[in-house]
Parts: structure tokens; sequence; C-alpha cells
């Protein structure tokens, strides 16, 4: 396990200043995520001056105290962070934030003199074996805060992402909250290293590290996931719907805001953003469906075997009908038919909710590739 660990620790510190940076702008932005992205930078920042090579060049330069003090500084600014996160999210007490930075930003100090008094010789850490240096109260000020703040983050997580009406909130608050979680089950490894000088936590403490820092990074990189998946999802709407919306288009171009081009292009460099190209694709193809109700010819539903069925003005026709009649439509008009009469309304069928409209319309695109077109013989 403390092979693993080690292994896995500068791949989970890659990965959570990728998180950092990417979710930057809105961390730094807004103030009920700013909490979350400070404990996530302070803890990217404080595992980096952990790894092995920080710790080998702080130790050839005789800097390794001043390096592990930082650290330890770091860690409970990350703890003062999640604080301010559950603060944030439980009251809007102004005084209660100022006590807390005021609270923080004072152990923080404490601590930094602590370690920096030490004597140069001896090496801040907590071993396999000996006493812990500089001294027990040292160490138990960190596990302390930690402890604290983990517990209370865990609990505020649970809480509102029960209660949440958001799937990626939610999401983000169990993920968050399972890696405070991890990272509690770390310090409670160390207390009980300190406090009883049993040795079995120690070779878990490192993975245990790595997970918290991979399901921290998960947690303010779901909005980012969320994006990504929605722009995923639009990507292959307006996809799936190119080939009917182009052949619809060809014949009643007027329906079109923008010239048509392939969809490769459309999914490479969209003209806007891919849930308005989507959306749009949407809509045009259903006003290209009404364009083309005037060359629908007004029949009622045939009850003669063997003949292609019509349909009355009436009917509220399914996708793959639909898709059977708009393709008649669209070659009568191509042929050079005239415009029937009366109008047939093809505008009932589908649905006025744009998420069941896209389903109707994507089954629509699926049945009309095998369409087989059917026009009235006295339009022949």
């Amino acid at each position: 396990m403390a092979i693993l660990g080690a292994r896995l620790e500068l791949p989970t510190v890659v990965l959570l200043w990728i998180a950092v940076l990417l979710r930057s702008p809105s961390g730094l932005r807004s103030a009920p995520q700013r909490g979350v992205w400070l404990a996530v930078a302070t803890a990217a920042a404080a595992m980096t001056l952990d790894l092995p090579f920080v710790d080998m060049a702080a130790t050839r330069h005789n800097e390794a105290n001043v390096v592990t003090v930082t650290r330890n500084v770091l860690g409970v600014l990350s703890a003062g962070a999640v604080l301010y996160f559950v603060a944030q999210a439980t009251t809007n007490l102004r005084r209660l934030k100022t006590a807390l930075a005021l609270g923080v930003s004072s152990m923080a100090a404490v601590l930094f003199s602590m370690g920096l008094a030490t004597d140069p010789h001896m090496r801040i850490t907590i071993s396999a074996v000996g006493q812990p240096a500089p001294s027990l109260l040292y160490w138990l000020v960190i596990i302390g805060t930690h402890l604290i703040a983990n517990t209370l983050c865990v609990l505020m997580c649970l809480r509102y992402s029960a209660t949440s009406g958001s799937w990626s909130l939610a999401m983000s608050l169990r993920l968050f909250g399972l890696g405070t979680a991890l990272v509690g089950v770390y310090w409670l490894g160390y207390l009980v290293r300190v406090t009883t000088g049993a040795r079995w936590p120690l070779p878990w403490l490192p993975l245990l590290m790595d997970l918290h820092g991979v399901l921290r990074a998960m947690a303010i990189l779901m909005p980012t996931f969320s994006l990504l998946w929605l722009a995923l999802s639009d990507i292959a709407v307006a996809w799936r719907l190119w080939p009917m919306w182009n052949d619809l288009a060809t014949a009643v171009p007027h329906v079109v805001l923008d010239k048509p081009r392939h969809r490769i292009w459309d999914a490479i460099w969209p003209r806007g953003s891919y849930h308005v190209l989507a959306y749009r694709r949407i809509i045009e193809t259903r006003d290209a469906i009404l364009a083309l109700t005037d060359y629908v010819s007004p029949a009622h539903p045939s009850s003669s075997p063997g003949k292609a069925p019509t349909y009355d003005a009436a009917v509220d026709l399914g996708p793959e009908a639909l898709a059977d009649i708009v393709k008649g439509a669209r070659n009568a008009k191509l042929q050079g038919s005239a415009p029937a009469r009366p109008r047939v309304s093809l505008g009932s069928s589908g649905s006025r909710d744009l998420s069941d409209e896209r389903a109707f319309l994507l089954r629509m695109a699926k049945a009309y590739r095998s369409a087989s077109p059917h026009v009235d013989d006295d339009r022949q």
C-alpha cells in the first residue's frame, strides 16, 4: 500500500492542479465556490511540497524543515477553507466568517513560528519509530484542526447533497464529502500513531491522501464534466438530425438561417454554441416540416390492402408516419408540383416540450433514412 500510494502521488498532484487551473475563473469569481476552490488549491500546494523530489531538494539545501512547516501551514489553511465553505453554506453571518479567517490565520502563524523555532538538526515529522517532532502539541493542533473541519464538512455535504435539486451539484458535494472523509481518516491514522505509538496505519496513509486528491479534483471538475456532457449531447443531436434537416433545407431553403454545410464542420467549428446549434437544428427542421405542409395531399387513411396509407388532417402522426409523408412532400416540391388545397397541418405531430420534441425528431430522422416516399397518383 505504501508503494502504491507513492506511485500515485505525482499523478494525483498533477490532476489536482489541472482541476484548480480549469476552475480558477469561476472559483475566484463566485463566492459560493470560493471556499471549495481554495481548499483544493491549498491542498494541491501542500501535496506538491510533499513530493519526494521536492523533499530531497529541500534536504540538500538544508531547508527541509522550512518546506515541512510551509506544507503543514498550507494544510491548516486548506482546513480553514473547508470551514469557510461550511460557514458559507450554512450561514451568512459576516462576523462568523471574519472570526474564522482571523482564527485560522492566527493558528497558521503560531504553527509557522513553532516550526521555525525548532532545532535545525531536528526533522519535523511523524516517523515510524520514536516520538513526533518537534512536539506532540504541535501535531495535535494540526490533527485536531483537520479533524474538526473535515467532520463538519462531511456532515454538511451529506445534508445538502440529499436535498439538492441539481444532479451535478449533488454529485459534486458527494465527491467532495467522500474525499474529505478520506483525508479525515488520514489524519485519524496519524492521531492513532502519535497517541498510541501504533505503526499499522502508516502504510495506508499515502494512498488515502491520493484518493482524497482524486475525489476533490473530480468534485470541483463536476461542472466542467456537466458542460462537456451537455455539449456532447447537443453535438449528437445536431449530427443525427443533419441528414434529414439537410434534405428538407434543400427543398425549403428559406427556413434555414445560415447556408448549410457538412455536419463535420458543425461539430468541429460551430457558428455559435453547441446548444444553439442543436436548438436551431430542431426549430429549423420543424419549420421545414410545416413549410412542406402545402405539398401533402389531404386524404383519409386507406383501408385497402397493399395500398400505401394516407392521412387525414386531424390525425396526430407518429415519427415513422410523419417521415414517410414529409419525404413524399419534399419530392413533390422538388418535382415542381403545385401546392395542394386544402392544407394538411403537420404541426400537431410531436410535442410542445423541447426535450420531447428532440426525442420525436430523432426518431423521425432515423425513420426518414429508410422511408419510401408516397406521392398521390393525381400529382405524378
